[in-house]
Order: C-alpha cells, then sequence, then structure tokens
C-alpha cells in the first residue's frame, strides 16, 4: 500500500516537472518587446529631418546581424535592403521578421527643421588698421543684402582703446597673423575681392545649410551687470557641442586710420562709429561643454550667466553661439540686453 503511494506521488511530481519545462521551451529569447525567439530592430537614428536615410539592423537571439536574410517594413510596407530614405513628416513605425519570428516595434520620427540659420563674423581689427575699413564696409554690405541680418557680425578689436583682454589668445588659436582678418564660423576665412570690398556672397553661402541647432536669449541690465539665460534647442540628437556666449558694445566714436575709399575716403575718418565690439564674454571664449545628456533630440537647454559691463554705455548685445567638436560654429544668436529673442 505504502509502495502504490509513493509511486503515485513519484508520478505526480514527474507530470508537473515535464509540465513546467515545456512552459519555458516557448520563450527562448524573453524580454523582448513585440518579438519572440531574441529577434530584435535596431535604428541607426529615431529623429530625421524629412527625405533623410535610415540604417536599421536586425539581430538574432545570439545578437549575431541577420539583416540581410530579414524583411524590414516601415508602416508595413517592405523595404529593399536594410536602409530607407524616411520621407513624410510623422512618427514611422519599423518592424522586421525573420522567418516566422517578428522583431519589436522601432519609432522614427520624421520631422521639419525648426530653427533659421545664422552665421558668424569675427572681425580682429583696430582702429590703427589703415586697411580695415574693407572689412567694416564689407558687413555693411552683407547686411544690406536680402538676409543679411542673419550674419552676425564680432568686432574683436587689437592696440587701441576697444581692445578686448583675451584678444590675443584668439588670434593664436584661429592663427589670425595680420589685420583685418575676417573669420567665418570660426572655420574658414574671409576673401576680399580687392582693397575695398569683401566677398559678400561668402557668408550668405551659410546661410543655405540647414541646422540641428537653434538658440534664444532673453537677457537684462543690473548695475553693471548683465545677466542672460541663454538657451538651446536640439531638433536632432547631438554631441560634443560648447555654448559660447559674449557682449558686444555699440556706437563707440574713435577715429579710424583708412586707406581704403570706403567711409569718404582720405586716410583718417575721425568720428567713426565702431560697432559689435567685443567686450566680455560669460563663458569660455572658447566654449562650455553642454552636458551630453541635453543635446537630445526635440530636448532644449538653458543656463543662467552674468557678465560685467562698463556703466557708461547702454548700447549692448548679447551674441550667444554653439560650436561642434571641431569649434566650428553650428547657430548663431543675437539680441540687445534687455530683451528677449526666443527660437526662430
Amino acid at each position: 500500500m505504502k509502495t502504490a503511494n509513493f509511486l503515485k506521488m513519484m508520478m505526480l511530481f514527474l507530470a508537473i516537472g515535464i509540465s513546467s519545462c515545456s512552459s519555458n521551451s516557448t520563450d527562448d529569447g524573453g524580454g523582448n518587446n513585440g518579438g519572440t525567439n531574441g529577434v530584435t530592430l535596431e535604428s541607426s537614428k529615431t529623429r530625421v529631418y524629412d527625405n533623410t536615410l535610415v540604417n536599421f539592423t536586425v539581430r538574432d537571439a545570439n545578437g549575431a546581424n541577420v539583416s540581410a536574410q530579414a524583411v524590414i517594413t516601415v508602416d508595413g510596407t517592405a523595404i529593399t535592403g536594410s536602409s530607407a530614405i524616411l520621407t513624410g513628416i510623422g512618427s514611422k513605425s519599423v518592424q522586421a521578421t525573420l522567418g516566422s519570428d517578428t522583431s519589436n516595434t522601432v519609432s522614427v520620427d520624421v520631422i521639419n527643421p525648426s530653427y533659421t540659420t545664422k552665421a558668424l563674423i569675427e572681425d580682429y581689427t583696430g582702429a590703427w588698421c589703415g586697411w580695415c575699413p574693407r572689412i567694416s564696409q564689407g558687413i555693411i554690405d552683407v547686411h544690406n543684402m536680402s538676409g543679411g541680418e542673419d550674419v552676425i557680425a564680432v568686432a574683436v578689436h587689437n592696440g587701441d582703446s576697444m581692445v578686448f583682454p583675451l584678444e590675443a589668445n584668439m588670434r593664436s588659436q584661429f592663427g589670425v597673423t595680420g589685420f583685418p582678418t575676417g573669420i567665418l564660423n570660426r572655420d574658414a576665412r574671409w576673401a576680399s575681392v580687392s582693397g575695398d570690398a569683401m566677398n559678400i556672397g561668402q557668408p550668405m553661402q551659410l546661410l543655405t545649410t540647414v541646422k540641428p541647432v537653434g538658440l534664444a536669449i532673453n537677457s537684462s541690465v543690473s548695475g553693471s551687470t548683465v545677466n542672460a539665460t541663454v538657451k538651446v534647442g536640439f531638433d536632432l540628437d547631438q554631441s560634443g557641442m560648447k555654448l559660447v556666449v559674449v557682449l558686444l558694445e555699440n556706437g563707440v566714436v574713435e577715429a579710424q586710420t583708412n586707406y581704403t575709399n570706403n567711409f569718404g575716403g582720405g586716410s583718417s575718418i575721425p568720428n567713426f562709429v565702431h560697432n559689435d565690439i567685443l567686450r566680455a564674454s560669460f563663458t569660455d571664449i572658447f566654449g562650455d561643454v553642454i552636458p551630453a545628456d541635453q543635446q537630445v533630440g526635440g530636448g532644449v537647454y538653458s543656463v543662467d550667466l552674468s557678465a560685467s559691463a562698463s556703466a557708461n554705455s547702454t548700447d549692448w548685445d548679447v551674441v550667444a553661439f554653439v560650436v561642434d567638436a571641431t569649434g566650428e560654429v553650428v547657430n548663431v544668436q543675437k539680441a540687445a540686453v534687455g530683451t528677449n529673442k526666443d527660437f526662430d
């Protein structure tokens, strides 16, 4: 009798064990959102501009790349190979199948650009420099062009009453060996076409490229201190970006030596009005690092800054720009002190 009961108990335990093992055997991959047998789909980008190429990778349960054997669909339509140019604004749903197995779903957002592209001219100049009015005139000519107001000038003075304390550091960093020198987006020399004129098309051409980053500036004055809140908006994921924010002064009258035919000619312009004078920097002049976790598509990075300003002027501008890992300017914004300039 005891033997019979023992055999029954053994058979019951075996049945439970077999049932348990059978249940586990159907979950090969485990934890795969919407997929079976561990088939997973990866996307090179999850947020792109319209008409952008995106690459996809399909992996099996062992992590091996099986993209060539899989079928990938975008919004239910199979693509050829493992990449596709995504068009049409909105969220695209991407899946992969490998045999009878289906992967997780990846969403890729297709967006329009949000920000106006602007460009930066840094004008290395001095009141003593006879050829410097050529670039001063060039900046005026650019601003007179349609859309030319989106080219923003910063005058970096040498050897006069408007000298910027870190001017020598900037010259060294950017290889400036003579005056005048115009540098566009901290990347290229601004070319002249004669002793009196600059190549106006060169900075204007910089406005034709879509940029994934934009800026907003809100500033105020308290005594001799300018306070600024600067925001950096990201259309797409970025990395290695830095923020530069500077304070400019306008309307300083000081005699300018002149070897050109600009501004009426003559060897000296006694009442020359100097604008866009670099006076102070809210950040490191070569940029403060934007935290990596803030450089996310669809996100906004915000920072509060302050700088000391001379109390004898009320005509100030804040200029903010983002540089990439190479130091080249990505985008730039300018706003009069005391105003709120939103993203545009």
